[in-house]
């Protein structure tokens, strides 16, 4: 599989893959073997569609999202796949490296604001791409509502549901003071949290299983 473009960010884990050879038009709510074909290869490229089960639901959307933004490729509300979206599949770039190379650690999580990803690295390996939400930016409950940038590290996490006095998170992965990657059912192709980045249901809980606490956390 070539990786094509400048975007380079290093290996994806485990080998190359075939893309799909089915290439109709698809989108939310679409059904049949051709969005398991879809499902499958997002998979193998480190996206999360959820189960591979030939349904275009929300998560599938969300992970359609996460692959066009990599491959700088319009974005639908309803995660249209059509010939540029197929062909990239078969020739997909990779996400852009945000930590300083001094500062690089094998472990790490990037949360990139301008293009609205986490993406997850194990061993030096893509290990997890998914789409995400940010802060707002707006002016809210007494503060502008942004992300913090920086590096950070995994303080702590709370397995399932936390009540917090903005909102409510699920499977936080708290990195700076009250901010986390956690768990939301509205995670719009827009920044629209108070700060968190916002991951979409399922997702999260790989994010929580695969990050532990210690690990880097870069946010650029």
């Amino acid at each position: 599989m070539a990786l094509a473009g400048t975007l380079v960010a290093g290996p994806l884990a485990g080998g190359a893959q075939a893309a799909p050879t089915d290439t109709p038009n698809l989108a939310l709510g679409s059904k049949g073997a051709a969005v398991k074909q879809l499902q499958q290869r997002l998979k193998q490229l480190k996206y999360d569609p959820g189960t591979a089960d030939g349904r275009f639901g929300g998560t599938t959307r969300a992970a359609v999202w996460a692959f066009q933004k990599v491959n700088g490729l319009d974005t639908t509300s309803t995660g249209k796949v059509g010939k540029k979206t197929w062909k990239a599949l078969d020739d997909p770039k990779l996400p852009p490296v945000i930590t300083a190379k001094s500062r690089r650690e094998r472990n790490r999580v990037e949360i990139n604001i301008k293009r609205q990803l986490v993406v997850v690295y194990k061993a030096g390996k893509i290990a997890l791409i998914s789409h995400t939400s940010t802060g707002s930016g707006r002016y809210e409950d007494g503060a502008v509502s942004t992300t913090p940038r920086g590096y950070f590290r995994v303080e702590r996490k709370i397995k399932g549901v936390r009540h917090a006095p903005l909102g409510t998170l699920y499977n936080p992965i708290y990195f700076y003071r009250g901010y986390a990657l956690h768990g939301s059912p509205n995670v719009p192709l827009y920044p629209d949290s108070h700060g968190c980045a916002r991951l979409p249901f399922g997702t999260d809980m790989k994010l929580f299983n695969l990050v532990p606490i210690g690990w880097q956390v870069r946010v650029k």
